[in-house]
């Protein structure tokens, strides 16, 4: 028997109205893309659990007091919330996360493309055990849509959305980041090889 997809706007609608089954099929239907997005962040699972929890609690917290407009827009804006909630976490905490070089994981495994982007290019085996320190020299901004963008190979379309800049912005802050970086491995004289 085939399920019938609901919209997530009329599940949303159907739960402000009082149905509590429709916030059930909402998580449902999207919590392994936000938990995955929260976890790829926060490595920590009981963290991770935690500001999952912490998402949904704001999510029928906005529902419940009817201040939700984000017309059709339900991931997006819950994908914000817990981009949101992971920020306050690591300004609490006043700390960045650091993922570390191990024997089962490699910044290459992440960044493995048949068809290397520019992104990509300037971030080599050369530097792989500079990379985590020459990216904590980034201003946060620009270091946050790299990381979005080679970490979680988020488009820049979903890093303007859940940074909550316009795409320009965006664009602009991965440009400048990549232009801080060669700036940085110039300083460093860390020799580039493709």
């Amino acid at each position: 028997m085939a399920t019938i997809q609901i919209p997530d706007a009329l599940l949303v609608k159907n739960y402000i109205a009082g149905d509590e089954n429709s916030l059930s099929i909402l998580i449902n239907k999207h919590q392994s893309k936000i938990y995955g997005f929260i976890y790829s962040k926060m490595p920590d699972r009981d963290v991770a659990d935690d500001i999952f929890q912490d998402t949904f609690i704001k999510v029928i917290k906005t529902l419940k007091s009817n201040s939700y407009n984000e017309e059709g827009k339900f991931l997006p804006w819950v994908m914000r919330i817990s981009h949101n909630l992971i920020v306050d976490h690591f300004r609490k905490n006043k700390k960045m996360p650091m993922l570390r070089e191990t024997e089962d994981f490699s910044i290459f495994s992440i960044l493995s493309d048949s068809s290397p982007n520019a992104e990509c290019r300037i971030i080599t085996d050369a530097i792989e055990k500079d990379l985590q320190k020459i990216i904590q020299e980034l201003p946060d901004d620009q270091k946050e849509v790299l990381l979005m963008r080679i970490y979680q190979d988020l488009s820049f379309n979903e890093i303007a959305e859940l940074t909550g800049v316009s795409i320009n912005t965006a664009l602009g802050r991965m440009r400048y980041a990549l232009m801080n970086l060669r700036k940085i491995i110039e300083k460093n004289n860390i020799v580039l090889t493709n």
